[in-house]
C-alpha cells in the first residue's frame, strides 16, 4: 500500500499512534521495577515546586490578582531551586504527578509524606514515581512515532518500523527513558524537532516551519543540548543547496554570499531564530527577571560543570582531557550488535547505492535530503562530546540524541536487504514482517536481560557485563542500584535503623518509601564519613573512585564481611554492610 494513497496515509498515522501507545506502556510497566536514580531525587523536589507555582498562580488569577503573573517573589520562591536546568520537563513531571498519582498520605496525620502538607484530589491512576516519570515515557513514545514517519518516507514501511523499534530497544536509551530526568526527553525533543524541520524542507506549508520554531523553543527548555541543533540543521540546509557555494566566472564571491544569505532566510530558519527563543523565555519564568545575568550564570554553570567520574579501560577520568575514543568505543560496546551492524550497512548503502533507498518524492513536495540529515544527526552529538576538552562527561547520556538516527540508518539497511531479497525469493509482504521480527528480537532480548540495570549493560563485543568489568569499564552510574538492596534492608534491619545510603539523596529515598519500596522507619544516617560513623548499616556502590567509602565502612564497623551484595549477571554493583552487634554478655 502506497504511502501517497489515502489508505496508506491513514495506515501510517495508525502505526505511528500505535508506536506511541506501545512504547509508553512498555516504559511505564518497566519503570515499576526501576530504581530511582540519584538526580531524580533533585528533580522530584523541583517538580513539586514548579507544580505548586502553577497551582498558586491559577488560584490567584481566579481571584482576579492579575499582577501575580509578574510577581518576582512568587516566581523566585518556586523556581530558584535547581535553576541550573530549564523548567519544561520538571514542570511536566510535577503536573503529571499532581494529576495522576495515587495519594499515599498517612491517614493518621492527613498529610502527604513527601510533597504537599494536605490531602488533594488526583485521578489516582499511577504511583507517585510512575506519575513523575510518565512525561518521559510519553515523549519517548512520540519520538518512536517521529522516527517511523521519517523512515517511512525515505525507505519504506518495514524499514521504518524496524528503525522505530531499534530506537527504543537500546538498553541504555530504554533505561534513561524510564527516568524523570532530561536525557531521554531532550533526545525525543531533538528528534521531533528534526522531523518538523525536515517536513518544512519538503513542503511549502508554513505550519511546519512554525512548528519547527515552537519545538526548538521547547527543546531549549528541556536541556542545553538543544543549543547544538541549529548548527547541524544549517550544515544540512547548505548541503541541500551546495550549488550556491560554487563560484563561476559570471558571478563574484560577494554575489554568491548574498545568494547564500537570502537562501538561509527561509521560514523554518526565521521561526527557529525568532519563535524558538520566545517560547524558551516564556516557558521559564525564572528568566523574566535579571534575564542577562541569570542566563549568563546558566551558561557558565554548564561550561564549568562538576565533572563526572568515568572508569574507562581500568583508569579513572574526572576532568578533561578525556580520551577522544571513549565515545566510539562505548557506543560499540553498549548498543545492540544487530543495531550497530545494520547501521553500518545502512550508511554504506546510502553512500554507495543511495538510489536503492529513497522513495519517489510525491507531487507538490521536494526532496528534503532525508538520508544526509539522518547520517549527520547520528554523528553530530558524538562529535561534540568527542572533543577532549568537553566540560562535562557523563557517558552515553550526553550523546543519546544520536540513537534515533543510528536506528534510522539500521532501518535503511533493513529496507535495502528486504528489497534485494524479495527480488530473488519471497514477496516483500511476507519477507518484511519476518525480517523486522528477526531484527527486533535480539535487541528486545538485550533490553529484557539488562533490566532494571540498564546502565550496567554491555553487549557481546565487550563480553557482556562480566567482560566489561574485566576490561575496567564503569559498572553503573547515578546510584540507582540501591533499589536492588531494599528488599534485604526491609527484611533484615531492626526498626528505626539509620542507614548510610551511598550515592543517593534524601528525596530519592523518600520517593522509595512513599511508593512502598523501602520501609518508612528506615532513616538516612547522613553523608560522607560522619554518616558512615553514625550508621548501623551502610552500602557502597562498586565504582573505582568510591573505594574510600568502603574503607570508611570497614574502619567504622570493624569488619570487611558484607551482609548482602546486589549483582547483575554475576557482576557486583552494590554491597551492604551491617555493624556487628555486641555478643551476648558484652558491655
Amino acid at each position: 500500500m502506497s504511502a501517497r494513497s489515502p489508505r496508506g496515509r491513514w495506515l501510517d498515522m495508525a502505526l505511528a499512534l500505535l508506536l506511541v501507545l506501545v512504547t509508553t506502556t512498555a516504559l511505564l510497566r518497566a519503570s515499576r521495577s526501576q530504581g530511582f536514580a540519584r538526580d531524580e531525587g533533585y528533580y522530584f523536589h523541583a517538580a513539586e515546586q514548579h507544580a505548586a507555582y502553577y497551582e498558586e498562580l491559577t488560584s490567584r488569577l481566579l481571584k482576579g490578582e492579575l499582577r501575580a503573573l509578574g510577581d518576582r517573589a512568587l516566581i523566585d520562591r518556586y523556581f530558584s531551586y535547581n535553576s541550573e536546568h530549564p523548567p519544561l520537563l520538571k514542570t511536566l513531571f510535577g503536573l503529571s504527578w499532581r494529576t495522576l498519582h495515587r495519594c499515599s498520605c498517612p491517614s493518621e496525620a492527613g498529610q502527604h509524606a513527601l510533597f504537599y502538607p494536605k490531602r488533594h484530589r488526583t485521578l489516582g491512576l499511577l504511583s507517585n514515581g510512575e506519575a513523575m516519570r510518565f512525561p518521559s515515557h510519553l515523549l519517548t513514545g512520540v519520538l518512536c512515532a517521529a522516527v517511523y514517519l521519517m523512515g517511512r518516507r525515505s525507505f519504506g514501511r518495514a524499514g521504518a518500523l524496524a528503525a522505530a523499534g531499534l530506537a527504543i530497544l537500546a538498553p541504555r536509551h530504554f533505561f534513561h527513558a524510564e527516568l524523570s530526568c532530561f536525557d531521554a526527553p531532550v533526545t525525543a525533543m531533538l528528534g521531533i524537532t528534526t522531523w518538523a524541520y525536515l517536513r518544512a524542507q519538503q513542503t511549502e506549508r508554513p505550519s511546519w516551519a512554525i512548528l519547527s520554531g515552537i519545538l526548538f523553543g521547547l527543546s531549549l527548555s528541556t536541556k542545553h543540548n538543544a543549543f547544538f541543533l541549529p548548527p547541524l540543521l544549517l550544515i544540512h540546509a547548505l548541503w541541500l543547496r551546495r550549488d550556491l557555494l560554487r563560484t563561476d566566472a559570471t558571478s563574484s564571491n560577494r554575489t554568491n554570499t548574498q545568494r547564500v544569505l537570502r537562501y538561509l532566510f527561509q521560514p523554518w530558519a526565521l521561526s527557529m531564530a525568532l519563535i524558538g527563543p520566545l517560547v524558551y523565555l516564556l516557558s521559564w519564568p525564572y528568566l523574566w527577571f535579571q534575564t542577562v545575568k541569570r542566563f549568563t550564570w546558566y551558561v557558565a554553570f554548564h561550561l564549568h560543570h562538576v565533572h563526572y567520574n568515568i572508569e574507562y579501560l581500568g583508569q579513572n577520568y574526572n576532568r578533561p582531557p578525556y580520551p577522544w575514543h571513549y565515545v566510539p568505543v562505548m557506543t560499540l560496546l553498549t548498543m545492540p550488535v544487530v543495531t550497530l551492524l545494520l547501521a553500518l550497512i545502512g550508511a554504506a548503502v546510502w553512500i554507495l547505492r543511495k538510489d536503492q533507498l529513497v522513495e519517489t518524492t510525491p507531487p507538490g513536495e521536494r526532496s528534503g535530503g532525508e538520508l544526509p540529515l539522518i547520517l549527520l544527526s547520528a554523528l553530530w552529538p558524538m562529535l561534540i562530546i568527542m572533543r577532549p576538552g568537553t566540560p562535562i562527561f557523563g557517558a552515553e547520556k550526553h550523546w543519546l540524541p544520536s540513537v534515533p538516527f543510528v536506528a534510522l540508518l539500521a532501518g535503511a539497511a533493513v529496507s535495502y536487504l528486504i528489497r534485494q531479497s524479495s527480488q530473488r525469493s519471497l514477496h516483500q509482504a511476507v519477507l518484511g514482517p519476518l525480517v523486522v521480527g528477526m531484527v527486533l528480537t535480539p535487541a528486545a532480548l538485550s533490553v529484557w536481560r539488562s533490566h532494571p540495570y540498564g546502565l550496567s549493560h554491555y553487549n557481546a563485543l565487550a563480553g557482556g557485563p562480566v567482560g566489561a568489568a574485566n576490561l575496567g569499564m564503569n559498572r553503573q552510574f547515578w546510584g540507582y542500584s540501591v533499589r536492588g538492596a531494599m528488599p534485604f534492608l526491609n527484611h533484615a534491619l531492626a526498626p528505626s535503623t539509620a542507614v548510610y545510603f551511598h550515592d543517593a539523596n534524601w528525596f530519592q529515598l523518600q520517593m522509595s518509601q512513599l511508593d512502598g519500596f523501602l520501609r518508612r522507619d528506615i532513616a538516612d544516617a547522613g553523608m560522607e564519613e560522619p554518616g558512615v560513623r553514625s550508621s548501623t548499616a551502610a552500602m557502597v556502590m562498586h565504582e573505582k573512585h568510591f573505594n574510600k567509602y568502603e574503607y570508611w565502612i570497614w574502619d567504622a564497623y570493624g569488619t570487611t564481611k558484607p551482609s548482602y551484595v546486589v549483582t547483575h549477571l554475576g557482576v557486583p554493583l552494590c554491597t551492604v554492610y551491617e555493624r556487628p552487634r555486641p555478643a551476648r554478655g558484652d558491655k
